[in-house]
Formats: structure tokens, C-alpha cells, sequence
């Protein structure tokens, strides 16, 4: 006899009458893969191996397929524990899965959007028709001293592709138009498909490098948008504007933080300057209160600062936040980084 304890139902027994010497073959915390097969509700055909097992159970039994069993007795009767069933992935785990099979697709093939930019402005012998979409594409991601305002910052955010699914299924949903005429990776895509196009039609090697360029734009966006969805308090915003040796050091970040059931919003800004690097962390609460601190990388640069605390508290306060704080701080303030760590080992760059 085997009695199966099937430890994810309480209560759950099976009772097996067998012939078969199985209680020589087992031994206690031994691990086997068995196949319950239902008979009807209090009835099932348990095979392990090439022992075939009728139990019966005083409650139905949901297990079935393929199932992990433990030894956990065998005298003076066999009892087996059910360690695990045939289940669907939980959301979390089919998310990760998507994710991870994204990064592993798109990460080889991704190349920074101001290095795919500027080789592509480089290429020379393409056809007059696509002329015009590249000039319009480079004059919106290359045009130098566009001053990079608040609202500057936002419509780059939202042309920045990031965004182009989530404004279709708006569209869809709401059935209400909308302009994606300068979302990047709208143009990108339209481009690349122009591209195939003419591919087909006359193939030249200025046509496979520009669709091998477009490949690792989308592919660097891709990457991108896997990042935001990971971690969606964290935007990877990547203006890709000409830049010298100096601004590669630039960098701001935005994160939501929740905080005793409120919302805060922090920003990191590091810019580099004459006088050397301006740290800046503004920390803005749901009441509307701001606090802002400074760092300065050297003593002229604090000097400066210093001189236009002034003129800076006086811009805050116009903007109609309450401005709690505002002070120079003696450490550089820490960015964050809360992304999920992911295993790439089959990946080679």
C-alpha cells in the first residue's frame, strides 16, 4: 500500500494497492518524476517508471501530468509528498522572461543614438527620395543650442520613442488622433522601411549601411524601453545631440519615490561647467514643497554659486513651489540604481 500526500491540498491522501515490489526500489527523500493520470474524482493512475499505481483518495486530486514526488516512508507502508505541479507562470516570471529575452535579442546589436547619428549623416550616394525624411531626422536630433528648458525636456521626452506603443494603443483605445510625426522611433521605423524597399528594388552598399545603422537605433531604443518597463521610476532618456568631451559627463535623472503612502519626485542633474562639475539633487513633495541642494566640485565654482543663491531662490519661488531649502552641500549627492540584475552569459559584445 502507498498512501500520497499531496502537501499543496491539506488533507489530501491517496491510498495505492500494488503488487509490485515498489518499496524496494525507493528510498526515503528520494526525488522521482511521476505521472498522475485522473480516473474520476477520488481515483487516479500513478506511474513512476515503469510502475503503474490505482490510488484512491478520500478528496478529488487537481494534480495532473507530470509531477515531482519525495520519499518520505516506505514501511510499514510507502508514503510519497507531491513537491511540485504543472502550473502557469505568474506574471512576474513570464515578465522577466520577456525582458530577459529582449536584452539578449537587442543588446548586441545596439549602439549609442549619437554615434548611429553622426556615421549616418557620413554616408554619401543615397537615393534622392530619402533626401528629405534624413534631413528632417537629423535637423531634430543634431541641431545644436536648441536650449534645453523644462518644456524643451519634455517634448524631447515625448518625440523620444520611448513612448510610440503606448501612444498607439491610446489612439486605439480612445480612438482619438494623435501626432507621431516627430516620435523618433515612428521615423526610424518609417526610414527603415523605405529602406527595404529600395533594398529590393536597387541594392548598394550606402542602402546596407544605413539599414544597418537604423538597426542599432532601434535596437538601442528597444533596449531602452525594456529599462523603463523594468524600473519604471527610472526614464533612460538619451538625447542624442552633438556633444564635446564635456557634456558626455552631463547627466539628469528623474525618479517617482513612495514614501508613508506619499509621492515624492527627485531629480539628479550633474553638469559640467567652466569652473568645474555642478552636482544638483531637488527633491519635490505632493504639497508642492521643494528642496534643493548643490555641490561643487571647486572653490571658484562654489564662490559662483554662492554669489547667485540669490537670484536662484528668487526663480524657484516664481514658479509658485514652496521653496523648504535651498543650500550648498559639502557631499556629492548619490544617483540611484535600482534596475534588476539579469544573467547574459550567452551574450558576447
Amino acid at each position: 500500500m502507498v498512501t500520497v500526500s499531496n502537501n499543496l491540498i491539506p488533507a489530501n491522501a491517496l491510498t495505492v494497492q500494488s503488487n509490485s515490489p515498489a518499496g524496494s526500489l525507493l528510498k526515503v527523500g528520494q526525488l522521482l518524476t511521476a505521472s498522475i493520470n485522473p480516473i474520476n474524482n477520488h481515483q487516479v493512475q500513478l506511474t513512476i517508471g515503469n510502475q503503474t499505481l490505482i490510488a484512491n483518495s478520500k478528496q478529488p486530486i487537481t494534480a495532473n501530468g507530470s509531477v515531482q514526488v519525495k520519499v518520505n516512508q516506505i514501511s510499514p507502508e510507502i508514503q510519497l509528498s507531491i513537491v511540485n505541479t504543472p502550473t502557469k507562470p505568474t506574471s512576474d516570471l513570464s515578465n522577466q522572461t520577456i525582458m530577459q529575452a529582449a536584452y539578449r535579442q537587442f543588446i548586441p546589436s545596439q549602439a549609442p543614438l549619437t554615434q548611429v547619428f553622426q556615421q549616418i549623416n557620413l554616408l554619401q550616394s543615397l537615393p534622392a527620395n530619402l533626401q528629405a525624411p534624413l534631413q528632417q531626422l537629423m535637423e531634430q536630433v543634431t541641431k545644436r543650442n536648441q536650449g534645453l528648458n523644462a518644456d524643451n525636456i519634455k517634448q524631447k521626452l515625448n518625440d523620444s520613442g520611448l513612448f510610440l506603443e503606448s501612444k498607439l494603443a491610446t489612439q486605439a483605445r480612445n480612438q482619438t488622433p494623435q501626432n507621431f510625426k516627430n516620435d523618433l522611433k515612428n521615423q526610424i521605423l518609417q526610414l527603415q522601411q523605405q529602406v527595404t524597399d529600395l533594398q529590393q528594388q536597387n541594392p548598394s552598399n550606402s542602402l546596407n549601411k544605413l539599414s544597418h545603422l537604423l538597426n542599432q537605433a532601434l535596437s538601442r531604443l528597444t533596449v531602452q524601453q525594456v529599462q523603463l518597463f523594468e524600473n519604471p521610476t527610472i526614464t533612460p532618456l538619451e538625447i542624442p545631440y552633438e556633444t564635446t568631451k564635456d557634456n558626455i559627463k552631463d547627466y539628469i535623472e528623474f525618479r517617482k519615490v513612495n514614501q508613508n503612502d506619499k509621492n515624492q519626485w527627485e531629480a539628479y542633474i550633474d553638469s559640467t561647467l567652466t569652473e568645474g562639475l555642478l552636482s544638483v539633487k531637488l527633491r519635490l513633495s505632493d504639497n508642492g514643497t521643494l528642496d534643493c541642494y548643490l555641490w561643487c566640485e571647486t572653490a571658484p565654482l562654489q564662490n559662483k554659486v554662492e554669489q547667485q543663491l540669490g537670484s536662484l531662490q528668487e526663480l524657484l519661488d516664481r514658479t509658485g513651489l514652496k521653496l523648504n531649502n535651498i543650500q550648498i552641500s559639502s557631499q556629492k549627492p548619490v544617483k540611484t540604481d535600482t534596475s534588476t540584475k539579469m544573467a547574459l552569459i550567452d551574450i558576447k559584445i
